[in-house]
């Protein structure tokens, strides 16, 4: 079932019946990443169920303030996090600031509904330099697989891109400007990026597209470049490596070299703004590096804040 069909059986009021998919497949797919769509779906509907159950044939499009509290309340009675509470205001915010845009509302309902102060970190953890070093020289590359993961890890550590925007690289995405190789790519947000490839990422990826190529493996423009390396024909070919198997990748080695903590593919975007910010990079130039839109949410992914003891009112 489409999420438009979704929203037709969560309909609240009839007088908009033929204007409601045309109104929510609008706001919708006016976000380019599936993802984000899926998230709003899943938001506006649990908001819409509410709705249904305790205020009885309420208009959607006459939603108030209040109504926007109780659902609040109700969140929070039903132990959602601070972080999911106001995840959920936001995606409602969003859409009622679409409905206005339409003049199908006179004022956002969520506008004044207070939402949780929370400190912005992240909690994923990073690596430090050396385990970084250990865990990319530990990948034996004799076979495919080894070749495979030695190619998408190096990619990962060197660039800090997200594991979505690893995985569903095409070979159209590789391009060659000023004598480099880069990647061009759309991040989150539809933001337009073409990163250089670093020569360490470059001689891997290499290595493993030579392997490639001795399996007899499609490689046309449309084709992903990360694929199984196991039994690779078929449907395997057709669709990216999912965020399960790169995990699994990233956790193998860093098992292998002793990396404690909990170490996702996610680790490796953190390890890069760390890195990088360690070597003094301007926050706004990091931000642009690995397609952050907020600075904030770049000082955010730092885990390698400074100590006390080496607070700046001591160099004083």
């Amino acid at each position: 079932m489409s999420d438009v069909e979704i929203f037709s059986k969560l309909a609240l009021s009839d007088h908009l019946k033929k204007d409601r998919n045309k109104i929510y497949y609008g706001f919708l797919h006016n976000f380019t990443s599936i993802h984000t769509r899926d998230a709003y779906t899943r938001d506006l509907r649990k908001f819409f169920k509410f709705l249904t159950t305790n205020f009885k044939g309420l208009d959607e499009f006459k939603v108030e303030h209040s109504h926007v509290v109780a659902f609040k309340d109700l969140l929070i009675k039903e132990n959602y996090s601070q972080r999911s509470v106001n995840r959920l205001l936001a995606s409602l915010w969003s859409f009622y600031d679409y409905l206005m845009d339409l003049d199908l509302m006179v004022k956002n309902p969520v506008a004044r509904v207070k939402r949780f102060s929370i400190p912005r970190e992240v909690k994923t953890e990073d690596l430090k330099n050396e385990e970084v070093d250990a865990l990319l020289t530990c990948i034996d590359t004799t076979n495919g697989s080894g070749k495979l993961h030695k190619a998408i890890l190096t990619l990962f550590f060197t660039t800090g891109m997200r594991h979505r925007e690893v995985s569903h690289l095409k070979f159209k995405n590789l391009d060659e400007v000023s004598g480099l190789t880069v990647i061009r790519y759309f991040a989150k947000g539809a933001k337009e990026m073409m990163t250089p490839l670093n020569p360490k990422a470059e001689e891997a990826l290499s290595d493993y597209l030579c392997w490639c190529e001795e399996m007899n493996m499609s490689m046309t423009a449309d084709d992903f470049i990360f694929r199984p390396t196991r039994n690779p024909v078929g449907d395997s070919l057709d669709r990216p490596l999912d965020p399960k198997s790169l995990n699994y990748i990233i956790r193998k080695y860093a098992k292998k070299v002793g990396v404690q903590g909990r170490i996702t593919i996610h680790s490796a975007r953190s390890t890069v703004i760390g890195m990088l910010l360690d070597k003094g990079h301007a926050l706004e130039r990091v931000a642009d590096f690995v397609g952050h839109k907020d600075i904030s949410m770049t000082k955010a992914y730092n885990k390698r804040r400074l100590k006390l003891h080496q607070s700046l009112s001591l160099e004083l």
